[in-house]
C-alpha cells in the first residue's frame, strides 16, 4: 500500500500502553487508507454515542479572549523572544487536549516531522534502527527483546543486558522517547552501547539497518497446544500470523492461547483481516460511526483460515482498539473464552490530516461499536474468566515468562478440556 502524502489515512491505534513501553525502540503508531464497508449504512439513536469529554469550564467569549491574551503576551510578558509559532504550536495542543483523550494514551495529537515518520514506517512493519525492544526496568534501560538476524541479535544482546550509555552518553534519567530517537538514524550509520551484563561490561557498535518489526511471536506449549502473541497490527501482521500458526499447526497445534494482553492496536484493516482469520463467512466484526451518525460495518468475507480452531484469549488494560475489536468479536460469537482483565476501552479511530509543513494532526474520525453492537469506548471488553497477571514484557525468554503466568496456565486448562 502506497502512503505518499495520503490524507486523511484512517487508524485505530495508541501508543504503548504501558508507562514504561515493552516495545520501545519499535512501537510505532500504524495507519491504513480508508476502505469502504457495508453497502447499507443507518443512523444510530444518539444516545447510542457517547459525547466527547471535554476538560474544566468552558470560557464564553473564548475566540476574542485568546486574541487579547496573544496580544497581552507580546506587549507585557517577561521575554520578549517567544516565538509566535511557538505560542501557536502551544494553541494547536491545548485545542486538541479538548478533544477525546485517554489519560496516558494521546489519541487526538499534533505530529512532529519525526512522530509522523514513525508512524509512517511503522505501517509497513519495519523501522531503521538496530532491532532492540527496550524499556526501563527499575529505573535502569533493559533490553527485553532482541528481533532475530537484526544488528542486535547478530552482536549476541539478549534481554536482560543492561544498556548504560549511548555513543559515550549516560542514558540515566533521561526519557525514553528521547533514547529510542538517539538509538535510531539512518540506515548503515553505527551507535555505539555501552552495555552491562551481570558484571561485564562492553562497548557494543551496532550498524543501523531496516529491521522488520516482529508482531507475532509463537511457540508450542504441550498436548495439542499453541501460544500466540500479537504486539500490534501492521501491514505485514496477517501475513506473519498465518506463518506463525502454520508452523504451530505442523508441530500438532489442536487449540491456541492468542495472547492480546499487550497489543495496542494498529492499522485497522490489519486488524479486520486478522479477525477474520478466526470467523465464518459474513459474522459482523465491527460498525463504524461517523460523526453524522452514520454506521457501516465491516464483516467477516469468508470462512476464515483458522475459523474452527479452540481459543482462548488473554486480555487486559493494554489490549487496546483494534485489539479490543478483535476480542469483542471473539467473543461476541462464542469463539473463544476471554481471560484476564478488562481492556482499555478506546472506542475510537482515527484520521491522520497533513498540515503542509512535515506536521500532522491525529484526529478522531468515528467511534466503534463492537461485533455485539455495544460502544466499548470507556467500557471496553469485559473477560469471562477474571486473574490478574503480572506483565508479559520482562526480560528472559519466552517460554520462561509463560512458566509463571496465571493466565496462560489457566488458558491452558481451559483448552485442554476442549481437545481431549
Amino acid at each position: 500500500m502506497s502512503l505518499h502524502r495520503i490524507s486523511p489515512l484512517l487508524l485505530a491505534a495508541v501508543f504503548a500502553c504501558d508507562a514504561e513501553p515493552d516495545d520501545a525502540e519499535s512501537t510505532e503508531l500504524p495507519v491504513t487508507a480508508p476502505t469502504p464497508a457495508s453497502p447499507t449504512p443507518h443512523k444510530l439513536a444518539p444516545a447510542q454515542t457517547p459525547p466527547a469529554p471535554l476538560a474544566g469550564p468552558i470560557m464564553p467569549g473564548a475566540r476574542a479572549a485568546f486574541t487579547r491574551t496573544l496580544e497581552l503576551i507580546d506587549r507585557q510578558y517577561v521575554d520578549r523572544e517567544i516565538s509566535e509559532d511557538a505560542l501557536y504550536t502551544g494553541a494547536i495542543e491545548g485545542v486538541l487536549a479538548r478533544l477525546i483523550q485517554l489519560e496516558g494514551h494521546p489519541v487526538n495529537a499534533l505530529l512532529a516531522p519525526a512522530d509522523l515518520d514513525e508512524l509512517l514506517s511503522g505501517t509497513a512493519g519495519a523501522i531503521v534502527g538496530v532491532g532492540v525492544n527496550i524499556g526501563l526496568r527499575e529505573g535502569v534501560l533493559t533490553v527485553i527483546h532482541a528481533i532475530p538476524d537484526s544488528p542486535a541479535a547478530l552482536a549476541g544482546l539478549l534481554p536482560g543486558d543492561r544498556i548504560l550509555a549511548i555513543d559515550g552518553v549516560s542514558v540515566k534519567g533521561r526519557e525514553l522517547g528521547e533514547i529510542v530517537g538517539q538509538i535510531r538514524g539512518k540506515a548503515g550509520t553505527e551507535v555505539d552501547l555501552f552495555v552491562q551484563r551481570e558484571t561485564e561490561e562492553w562497548h557494543q557498535s551496532l550498524k543501523r539497518a531496516s529491521v522488520a518489526i516482529q508482531n507475532v511471536e509463537s511457540l508450542v506449549l504441550d498436548d495439542g497446544l499453541g501460544y500466540l502473541r500479537l504486539r500490534g497490527f501492521a501491514e505485514t501482521t496477517p501475513k506473519e500470523l498465518d506463518a506463525a500458526l502454520e508452523k504451530l499447526q505442523t508441530a500438532g497445534m489442536k487449540a491456541l492461547v492468542l495472547d492480546l494482553r499487550d497489543c495496542p492496536g494498529g492499522m485497522f484493516d490489519a486488524g479486520i483481516a486478522v479477525t477474520g482469520r478466526f470467523l465464518g463467512d459474513g459474522q459482523a466484526i465491527v460498525s463504524l460511526v461517523d460523526r453524522d451518525q452514520i454506521r457501516t460495518t465491516r464483516a467477516a468475507a469468508g470462512n476464515g483460515r483458522w475459523h474452527d480452531l479452540p481459543l482462548a484469549v488473554l486480555i487486559g488494560p493494554g489490549t487496546a482498539s483494534g485489539a479490543e475489536i478483535l476480542a469483542d468479536a471473539l467473543h461476541a460469537h462464542k469463539r473463544a473464552t476471554l481471560i484476564g482483565q478488562p481492556t482499555l476501552g478506546k472506542g475510537t479511530v482515527e484520521s491522520i490530516h497533513e498540515l503542509g509543513n512535515g506536521w500532522a494532526l491525529k484526529l478522531s474520525s468515528a467511534r466503534f461499536l463492537g461485533a455485539s453492537g455495544e460502544a466499548l469506548q470507556g467500557r471496553g471488553v469485559r473477560p469471562h474468566l477474571a486473574i490478574t497477571s503480572p506483565a508479559n514484557d520482562q526480560p528472559g525468554s519466552l517460554e520462561r515468562s509463560l512458566a509463571s503466568d496465571d493466565a496462560v496456565a489457566a488458558a491452558r486448562t481451559w483448552l485442554e478440556g476442549q481437545v481431549h
